[in-house]
């Protein structure tokens, strides 16, 4: 018998109403719900305490272990919110919030095979919850099994159809997918709730990019670069977008911009260079190569571009340099290390030649 309510735990079953600590019921003790009124007021300290005195009263309380696990994983210590999850699964095995919780605990500390297994056992008990379906759905995004994912956000959003969070995360197992128009229109419902939600304009201009429509993706980061001028990540795309609209120009003044704000970084060194080179501009596309690969020794295609500028200026010991290097470095079958292989012989037999005369 369970003492907040005096209820006979043999007569409880997941339809019972009585709202004892014991049972499978969605109502709530009179005891979770004070420990939720103090989640909400942000006073955890007052929840461990309250727990604990419970605890040394009734040490079969489960709500009391639940709640003094919330109290530890919004502290960051999932492993010891682990254990009060477990002892309030022990003592009652039928309460959904439990499992869903622990589920979130597991999912923190990368277990993701349990973690999906207490969401789908909270499922049982609390079947119309769709924060499961929604965590469930995450997870199976973030390891790349799209279709799970598909169907559990489907559900989620079915459940709440408000939670703008379902929609982003099932447009992106739909890109997993390689579903860009079908994720577009996920994005869509977003923005038109929010047309300033910057996350959801850039997800959907890079779905707009992978499927060549690139007037749509630049009008959707000119609006995230716009509300996030300090978004460098936007400004590296967008650049990417005018170099496949063929304006190296504007290329070019959006990659210097994401180098002034990170100058450590080689990438936008080697894509200004490739800008630079479609503009023939190649003294500057070397310069940049050159920067690529002291910033990163391993970038094999900053050598092979370089010597290819090289040729172009006719700075011949620089190519072969270059070249030297980069097949280094590069897988020795693809088809730019058999053309590397081929320039190098044909400078070394001209460099013999001219050193013949």
């Amino acid at each position: 018998m369970h003492q907040d309510n005096g209820c006979n735990e043999t007569g409880c079953g997941p339809s019972c109403d009585c709202g004892c600590s014991g049972c499978g019921s969605v109502e709530e003790s009179q005891f979770s719900q004070n420990m939720q009124a103090l989640y909400d007021a942000g006073q955890t300290a007052d929840i461990v305490a309250a727990c604990n005195k419970i605890l040394a009263e009734e040490p079969d309380n489960s709500d009391a272990y639940f709640w003094r696990g919330v109290t530890a994983a919004v502290a960051g210590n999932f492993e010891l919110a682990l254990t009060d999850y477990n002892k309030a699964i022990e003592l009652n095995s039928r309460k959904g919030s439990y499992y869903s919780y622990r589920g979130s605990a597991y999912a923190m500390l990368d277990d993701i095979k349990k973690a999906i297994l207490d969401y789908s056992q909270a499922m049982l008990y609390a079947p119309n919850d769709w924060m499961n379906y929604a965590n469930r759905g995450v997870l199976y995004l973030n390891n790349g099994m799209f279709e799970h994912a598909v169907d559990d956000l489907t559900k989620a959003i079915e459940l709440e159809p408000e939670d703008m969070g379902s929609y982003i995360n099932r447009g992106d197992a739909f890109v997993g997918r390689n579903l860009y128009s079908v994720a577009i229109a996920d994005y869509n419902k977003v923005i038109e709730r929010f047309p300033e939600e910057t996350n959801a304009l850039a997800k959907r201009g890079q779905a707009y990019f992978e499927i060549g429509l690139n007037e749509e993706a630049l009008a959707d980061y000119n609006k995230v670069i716009a509300l996030e001028p300090d978004n460098m990540q936007a400004v590296a795309i967008r650049a990417s977008i005018y170099m496949g609209q063929g304006k190296p120009d504007e290329a070019v003044v959006d990659f210097t911009r994401v180098i002034a704000a990170d100058p450590t970084d080689g990438r936008p060194y080697f894509f200004r260079g490739i800008a630079y080179a479609t503009k023939k501009d190649y003294g500057a596309a070397i310069a940049d190569f050159s920067h690529a690969v002291e910033l990163n020794p391993d970038n094999a295609l900053a050598f092979y571009n370089k010597a290819l500028c090289c040729e172009l200026e006719q700075r011949t010991d620089e190519a072969i340099v270059a070249y030297k290097a980069f097949l280094a470095i590069a897988k020795p079958d693809t088809a730019e290390a058999k053309h590397a292989r081929d320039r190098l012989q044909a400078l070394d037999n001209k460099t013999d030649r001219s050193n013949l005369q």
